[in-house]
């Protein structure tokens, strides 16, 4: 409505520089007559008698025009650099969405390999029985249980020393099938907490729901030893270990200290409660 305002004090200026012109020209005529003279001093005069009157009048004319003109301009410019603005503004969120919706796209084909991986696992139980997929976990955990058994029982040094020292024992029997497990699952952390999303704990959330508590325990200890220690801070951030049923260790009183409880959760409270129950 303003600009249609601006657009039409234009028009009317216009016009009452017209009317004003004609005014002039018929006071003239009507004094002097509307006859042209031959005179070249009687034009002299017409010319000084109109440029005294319309001229100052179509200047300051002008001058008013000027004004509202910049002043349409800048209204004009302002409502470009808004739509510029909203047009940025909008791409920005496109691209972000963009970005995002790349994220979940590989952060699920990332998940669906995690499966895959689990899926074509295979050992040999000590009865020799062929066990395949999620179910080796639970044979995995027994073996590396029966393991760090003897680090409790402290006959090389110190607990932690002991413990690494087993550790290193299983994973030198095991390590050719859970190696694969591990790097990938260490990739997906480490995808979740590089990528530029908001909601990193949502997506760990997920990633911790696809593995089973046997799963965990594994992770838990590899996290411990050297083959696993890029993972532990992430493990501690994304509180890996949130549902953790800690009874499943080996040592709980002693082995759930050596993570920080952020790497708990919500559990840590409960966790530091149940810990009582061993001192």
């Amino acid at each position: 409505m303003k600009e249609k305002s601006s657009y039409l004090s234009l028009w009317l200026l216009f016009l009452f520089a017209t009317m004003f012109g004609v005014v002039v020209l018929h006071f003239y005529a009507k004094q002097f007559g509307n006859e042209l003279s031959p005179d070249q001093a009687i034009w002299a005069q017409f010319g000084d008698y109109v440029g005294g009157l319309l001229g100052p009048a179509f200047a300051f004319l002008g001058l008013i025009a000027l004004l509202i003109t910049i002043r349409i301009q800048s209204k004009e410019l302002a409502l470009s650099s808004n739509e510029l603005k909203n047009s940025a503004t909008a791409l920005s969120q496109q691209s972000r969405s963009l970005q995002h919706q790349n994220f979940e796209n590989r952060f699920f084909n990332m998940l669906s390999l995690h499966h895959e991986i689990v899926n074509g696992l295979s050992v040999k139980s000590e009865h020799g029985e062929v066990i395949s997929g999620r179910k080796c976990f639970r044979n995995f955990q027994e073996d590396l249980s029966g393991y760090l058994k003897e680090a409790a029982l402290g006959h090389q040094g110190p607990y932690e020393q002991c413990l690494l020292y087993e550790y290193e024992h299983f994973h030198r029997h095991y390590g050719l099938e859970l190696n694969h497990y591990f790097r990938n699952f260490y990739r997906i952390l480490k995808y979740i907490d590089e990528a530029d999303v908001a909601d990193k704990k949502e997506y760990s959330g997920v990633l911790r729901a696809q593995v089973s508590n046997s799963e965990l325990v594994l992770l838990f200890y590899n996290g411990l030893s050297p083959h696993g220690r890029k993972m532990k801070p992430l493990a501690e951030r994304y509180a890996l270990f949130e549902n953790f049923e800690i009874d499943a260790l080996s040592n709980p009183d002693q082995d759930m200290h050596f993570y920080n409880y952020g790497a708990y959760g919500d559990q840590a409270e409960q966790i530091e409660s149940t810990l009582e129950r061993y001192y």
